[in-house]
């Protein structure tokens, strides 16, 4: 009872009142870096993560720049209520707002001390966002060997986009972690197990690398083909030029595969498929009049 006590007083004095809250009105910089790190709730939709612009909703809707900020300061001091009380995933998402600025005015600091209490209360949000913190160096020196220790935490916490993460780290490298890509597969791999498209992607991107340690063709393209199928464009971009690059020789001499996985770039919106496709009848027609 008296750890509770503790905790709440704690928490209590650490969280400004939500009349005391320094907001921010993200400009577009800011709103490109507003993807660091996972919120736990739904406080997304106050930090213009909905597909178009916080300054396009505002255009459209010029009551917004009045109405927005009690809207905000409405959703802080619930979290605040619920964070006070012990709620892990409230502590993460007040940490994640100030993390990424998007709503309240940066203080990574603070939100590195949120993650850490919301981490050991159980949350593995928070493990991830310490992982993003300690990777992109938000509040203190960018550290790879510290990213790595979270997001491994992470990972096994339940949050499957730490393996893809990992694997992007050992198949890129760093100043102090030497490149791996048999770690970067097996990493890829874990998140492949856990039905992480993006991982699925990294996966056959890299196998299908001829400079990697880890070449393998038929890993490569199995793995592209899943994640192409789950609506992953990068995944059917790279099939359309793999097999473009084998129109004249097999595994694809009619081009019967390449056309198919053009055109299901193309209906994913891929704008690189669409030209490809433009060029491709171009060069029909001038061969047609010639």
């Amino acid at each position: 009872m008296r750890q509770s006590a503790d905790v709440f007083n704690i928490l209590d004095s650490l969280l400004p009142r939500a009349d005391l809250v320094e907001l921010a009105e993200p400009d577009e910089i800011l709103l490109l870096y507003a993807g660091i790190g996972m919120p736990s709730l739904r406080v997304m939709e106050l930090s213009g993560q909905a597909g178009i612009t916080y300054h396009e909703i505002k255009a459209a809707n010029p009551l917004l720049g009045l109405v927005e900020p009690i809207m905000v300061r409405s959703r802080y001091a619930e979290l605040r209520e619920q964070a006070i009380m012990e709620d892990a995933d409230a502590l993460n998402d007040l940490g994640w707002w100030w993390l990424n600025g998007s709503r309240l005015k940066p203080n990574p600091e603070l939100a590195r001390r949120l993650f850490k209490i919301a981490a050991v209360m159980g949350s593995a949000e928070a493990l991830f966002n310490l992982a993003e913190q300690a990777f992109y160096g938000k509040g203190f020196a960018v550290d790879p060997v510290l990213a790595i220790d979270y997001y491994e935490q992470a990972f096994e916490a339940g949050i499957p986009c730490a393996a893809q993460a990992l694997g992007s780290l050992y198949e890129r490298g760093d100043e102090s972690v030497i490149a791996d890509h048999g770690k970067a597969i097996s990493w890829y791999k874990r998140g492949a197990a856990e039905h992480d498209v993006m991982a699925c992607f990294l996966l056959g991107r890299l196998a299908l690398d001829e400079a990697s340690t880890e070449y393998d063709p038929a890993l490569g393209l199995y793995w592209l083909q899943w994640a192409a199928m789950k609506g992953q464009v990068l995944a059917t971009e790279r099939l359309t030029d793999f097999y473009f690059s084998t129109l004249e020789s097999p595994p694809d001499p009619n081009g019967l595969l390449f056309r198919f996985w053009r055109d299901l770039a193309i209906s994913q919106g891929s704008f690189w498929a669409r030209e490809l496709r433009a060029s491709d009848v171009a060069i029909q027609q001038a061969c047609k009049s010639a």
